[in-house]
């Protein structure tokens, strides 16, 4: 999930995710995920490009936490896409 605390109080039935793929396309704003606790079993990309909002009761599993530096990446890739400063 990429909301943060406020939002995930509020909207507490929803939660906004950035889907994953396992497809290296070259694309600069696909980020691959890293992490001392993820459970992937092989490289896997946020696809900054497709922010989405999904019912928490779509998620079921957890794939672990990404690292702070790949976080910062999303981050500002995702600004760039939504246009904010």
């Amino acid at each position: 999930m990429i909301a943060s605390d406020l939002y995930l109080e509020q909207a507490d039935t929803l939660a906004i995710i950035v889907p994953a793929t396992t497809t290296d396309r070259g694309w600069p704003n696909h980020v691959p995920l890293t992490g001392s606790n993820l459970m992937l079993t092989q490289l896997t990309y946020a696809m900054t490009e497709q922010p989405r909002v999904v019912t928490r009761e779509r998620l079921f599993d957890v794939a672990g936490i990404v690292d702070a530096a790949t976080m910062h990446e999303v981050d500002g890739w995702l600004r760039d896409f939504l246009a904010l400063p």
